[in-house]
């Protein structure tokens, strides 16, 4: 782009998980270094790029009819360029462009390379792009946009569980290297972050793929120690790789959060096994318990499905009373969709959806009962938050909003004093099933 050239702009709409937002920074680094920059609103974007998520049926749903209403967008204006990414995109580009109609752009998660390829058929550039087959190898770091920032460690999965497209639009686990990672979490911390959260599909296989003995808990070791960071998290954990080796270094390391993301799926073996998960629910109530052992302050999320294909109500039941036994702190669930190209999209998706509804609801009552058990037994006390954001649902009070180090949301009324980035000592005076609210002290 020459010196007098009116800036090209952008606009990126992400769906699903944190790795997405990763995947979005990356793409924008990637204009931004071509001389782009963000659009103030989406109609007045020169390129828009859609960031999918294939994980739950509704999301692909929300993807096509935010891509309907660009085509239209383009039809008004048709220098307009489209792009379509995440895990809808599958390698083969011909049968993605046939489910979604109308993108200019088709590229595959995390894959620069095929994006910078084909953008450079409308914007040729002369910059030369490098190595580029995936996102280990750029140079572009996650935006740092406040006091919490995502780093990826390693993306794709090996798991093959019956229901999740992940492994095939992700393909398999690759680790990036351990310094390139330790680097980046130093520069964002530089740049303010304070709270760094570590991602991957599993990201407790982190350094198998090196076959050299590398662990998780080596790189939370190394990341504890960068000055000026004060939390360190990381997700999404698979229950057969949470080592004993992790579980010291969350005990051990002081910046490392007594929080951890840890998907059970279901409570009952049966379900468990035709999901392909891998363990038992006696496995997984076994290793809560050295967990709780080694950090007994320590917040468990979790990640639920509910009407797998054949899902009785007793088994379903059996979920509830793990549930009941386990105590989460939070519940991600979802009624169950087939995903083409998963093995569980060739059994017949055989529970009702008006079951599945009804099971989600009285999944989602009783979560919403445990965590306001939890939350009002905190009533009284003080607890650390880290201010995240001044956002806030409320229209009549002014608040702070951030959380604990188990990661329970707390709002914070705003004073004249400028929290952001911050830790504050908080006094919990109330409490819902979603979110404290305190007084600093």
């Amino acid at each position: 782009m020459s010196e007098n050239e009116t800036p090209k702009r952008y606009w990126i709409w992400t769906v699903g998980c944190q790795m997405n937002k990763v995947d979005s920074d990356r793409v924008a680094g990637t204009l931004k270094s071509r001389g782009c920059i963000p659009a103030e609103r989406e109609e007045d974007a020169d390129i828009v790029i859609l960031n999918s998520c294939a994980v739950r049926e509704s999301a692909e749903r929300r993807v096509s009819g935010k891509l309907g209403n660009l085509v239209q967008m383009k039809k008004e204006r048709p220098d307009v360029l489209i792009g379509l990414t995440g895990c809808s995109v599958s390698a083969d580009f011909t049968s993605t462009a046939q489910r979604f109609r109308g993108a200019d752009m088709y590229f595959q998660p995390t894959r620069l390379d095929q994006f910078v390829e084909q953008l450079d058929q409308f914007w040729p550039s002369t910059q030369d792009p490098g190595a580029m087959s995936c996102w280990q190898e750029q140079s572009g770091e996650t935006e740092c946009a406040g006091p919490s920032a995502y780093v990826p460690i390693s993306n794709g999965c090996d798991k093959f569980c019956t229901y999740c497209i992940v492994p095939y639009r992700r393909g398999r686990e690759r680790s990036r290297p351990m310094l390139d990672i330790v680097d980046e979490c130093g520069s964002l911390v530089k740049r303010g972050a304070r709270e760094l959260t570590l991602l991957g599909q599993r990201v407790n296989a982190y350094g198998r793929d090196f076959k050299d003995g590398t662990e998780l808990a080596d790189l939370l070791a190394l990341v504890n120690t960068i000055p000026e960071l004060v939390r360190l998290r990381f997700l999404t954990s698979y229950p057969k790789d949470m080592s004993d080796r992790l579980i010291d270094a969350v005990a051990s390391l002081d910046k490392v959060c007594e929080h951890i993301h840890l998907p059970i799926q279901s409570g009952n073996d049966e379900v468990l096994t035709n999901m392909r998960r891998g363990y038992s629910r006696q496995d997984y109530v076994r290793l809560i318990g050295r967990l709780r052992e080694a950090v007994p302050s320590l917040a468990l999320s979790t990640d639920i499905i509910v009407g797998f294909p054949g899902e009785t109500e007793e088994q379903y039941r059996d979920t509830l009373s793990l549930m009941e036994e386990v105590r989460f702190s939070t519940v991600y669930s979802a009624a169950y969709s087939p995903r083409a190209g998963t093995l569980a999209a060739r059994w017949t998706d055989d529970v009702p959806r008006d079951v599945k509804k009804d099971r989600l609801q009285r999944l989602d009552a009783l979560q919403q009962h445990i965590s306001m058990t939890q939350h009002q037994a905190l009533k009284g006390e003080t607890v650390e938050v880290l201010v995240e954001s001044a956002h806030s649902e409320r229209k009549d009070t002014a608040q702070w909003r951030g959380r604990t180090r188990q990661n329970r949301l707390v709002f914070i009324p705003r004073g004249g004093q400028d929290l952001m980035g911050r830790t504050v000592h908080v006094r919990i005076e109330k409490a819902s099933p979603f979110a404290m609210q305190g007084t600093p002290l």
